[in-house]
């Protein structure tokens, strides 16, 4: 889940282009083509943008899988911002009529948090108003952003916001424009202690170091549109500087040689190649974390027979799908795809659990998700075939909506993100049905499985592999057996945030480190390898307690996630007197799972 390298605030946009006696209709939109030209830099790009729930197909298309990350798409009832240029014979663009959308209500507060952390942010002209830009840069540098900033401009803010395009400069390492905005806004020439290209059409373009001016010229020339040259070269521009691999401004400007050979965005949006690569999570832990408490563990070990047994749950039945029904498999298997993260952030850490009300009836984040896909396969069981999963950015904000009209999962787009690219990678596999009916004919049909599901985006980053343990249980226990034998004694630890919180609680996983205990205690924030090290021990732990006690896995495993919703609770105080292991229990019922963002839990 690391954030993209190039972060890009601005909105696409349908336009209407009149040039050369032509009328186009096209996709633009200053920041989505930069994000565009950006990508085509071969680095990950994120676009910050608020977008209707129902994105038209040739948008939508930029955010399939290998393309622009829609995490940070923020998805309303609104519109997209339509604009209506006319050029001249001379190239000089006349806006006959400006909506801006939703774009005018972008703003810092957008970002996902786990994004504070990437290289650089771009704010390209945000609904044409550079005290928009301003605000947004003030509010991402006070919510702690500290990376590599830069800016573009329009020709209306430049023309009557020079000051606040000039303020908005003073804050960014990386100033773009045209000549004839940089003759508004700096008509005395740029100040020493920013760097300012600027664009010249089809002279090329200038840039400011500091002291001096270098000019660099194109060549032949030859546009059928004009529209976003400039903010093609800045996402060319940007995507190279942060690659390293070639000359930044080379590479802008056959990037705006590109742009202009057709429509609006289109000639950057042909040239994507999508495709999704797994790697698996290599965080390395922290010594310094949690370890497995081997005499606590022996203790809590001993109580485990007379209250622990497999579970009789067959996944069958509210919330899951009826059984036999034809939509199962895919609603399962996408279901448990999405089963992480229910649970809100904020700046310092932790916020709370997610609740929403469906269909009348409030739940809890993970029976949120499945009663949500069940009735979604059932009312169309198309809607979770691969190409339609891996073509609609804003498919599962559509599935999970609640009696509100609204999609209440928190980070909501990393499961945009992960639905595309599982998508994308189903369908060439020949779908679920066809990876479980492979599976079966194994001679160890829960270990071929498994080897699929590391190849499967949403399953295979996991190096615990929980959610591809948890799928195996759930196809084993259903009614209609998905996958054989029933058998599932070799499924690994099933470890989420319940699973860390009680393996603290209890002690089995111990906590020796003051500066861990306060992250735990005060539920802020953790590092990766603080993280790591945390379930790392919650595994092991409950390796031991199953070694130790004789017992199951799914025994184990089953008894303490239920624990965990149910007696050592999130935001309430632990029922202790309730908890039938209480007298081997550790108690430390002020430690609390590690604050971290994860889709693998």
């Amino acid at each position: 889940m690391n954030a993209p390298r190039l972060i890009v605030a601005g909105t696409p946009s349908l336009d209407r282009i009149e040039i050369g006696g032509r009328v186009l209709a096209t996709v633009g939109g200053s920041g989505f083509i930069t994000a565009v030209a950006a990508r085509l830099a071969d680095i990950t790009v994120g676009l910050i943008a608020r977008v209707p729930k129902a994105l038209p197909a040739e948008v939508a298309v930029a955010f399939a899988p290998g393309g622009i990350d829609p995490s940070g798409l923020v998805a309303t009832n609104g519109s997209l911002p339509r604009f209506h240029i006319s050029y001249d014979d001379s190239e000089a663009a006349s806006y006959l009529a400006i909506d801006s959308g939703e774009e005018s209500q972008v703003g810092a507060v957008d970002v996902p948090r786990r994004w504070l952390d990437t290289d650089w942010f771009h704010i390209g002209p945000l609904a044409a108003s550079a005290a928009r830009q301003l605000r947004f840069v003030e509010g991402l540098l006070g919510r702690g952003y500290r990376g590599g900033l830069s800016a573009g401009t329009f020709s209306r803010a430049a023309a009557t916001e020079p000051d606040t395009v000039r303020r908005l400069f003073d804050l960014v390492d990386i100033a773009f424009m045209n000549q004839s905005e940089a003759d508004q806004i700096y008509p005395e020439g740029p100040p020493a202690e920013t760097m300012v290209f600027v664009t010249e059409g089809r002279a090329g373009v200038r840039a400011w170091n500091g002291s001096d001016w270098a000019h660099h010229p194109t060549t032949g020339v030859s546009a059928f549109d004009p529209t976003g040259a400039g903010d093609a070269f800045i996402g060319g521009y940007l995507g190279t500087m942060l690659s390293g691999e070639s000359d930044p401004v080379e590479r802008g400007l056959g990037t705006a040689f590109e742009i202009v050979a057709g429509p609006g965005a289109a000639p950057l949006i042909h040239k994507l190649r999508f495709g999704t690569v797994v790697e698996p999570d290599t965080v390395p832990t922290d010594s310094r974390a949690a370890a497995v408490d081997v005499e606590q563990t022996a203790a809590v070990a001993a109580a485990l027979p007379d209250v622990a047994s497999d579970s009789s749950l067959d996944f069958c039945g509210a919330p899951f799908p009826e059984r036999d029904a034809p939509h199962a498999l895919d609603a399962l298997t996408v279901g448990t795809l999405h089963q992480y993260g229910f649970w809100i952030d904020t700046d310092n850490g932790y916020g709370g659990p997610m609740w929403a009300t469906i269909d009348g009836v409030r739940r809890k984040g993970s029976d949120f998700i499945w009663h949500a896909f069940t009735r979604a396969a059932a009312d169309d069981p198309a809607v979770l075939e691969p190409e339609r999963l891996a073509s609609d950015p804003l498919l599962f904000d559509t599935i999970c909506v609640d009696d509100d009209g609204v999609c209440p999962v928190p980070d909501v787009g990393s499961h945009r993100a992960l639905q595309q690219a599982y998508g994308a990678t189903i369908g060439p596999l020949g779908g679920v049905a066809a990876i479980v009916e492979r599976s079966n004919e194994a001679p160890d049909p829960l270990a071929a499985l498994l080897e699929t599901l590391q190849t499967v985006p949403g399953f295979g980053e996991d190096p615990l592999a929980k959610k591809a343990n948890l799928l195996a249980l759930i196809l084993a226990r259903r009614p209609e057996r998905f996958l054989r034998p029933h058998a599932t004694e070799a499924v690994a630890p099933i470890v989420d945030y319940h699973i860390m919180r009680t393996m603290l609680r209890t002690g089995c996983a111990g906590v020796e480190d003051a500066a861990l205990r306060e992250h735990l205690e005060g539920r802020t924030w953790v590092s990766p390898g603080i993280e790591a090290s945390v379930r790392i021990a919650a595994r092991d732990a409950i390796n031991r307690l199953c070694t130790t006690s004789g017992l199951s896995v799914g025994a184990v495993d089953g008894f303490l996630f239920t624990l965990g919703r149910t007696v050592c609770l999130e935001t309430e105080p632990p029922k202790c007197s309730a908890c039938p292991i209480a007298t081997a229990c550790a108690q430390d019922v002020r430690l609390f799972q590690p604050i971290f963002r994860t889709t693998a839990y």
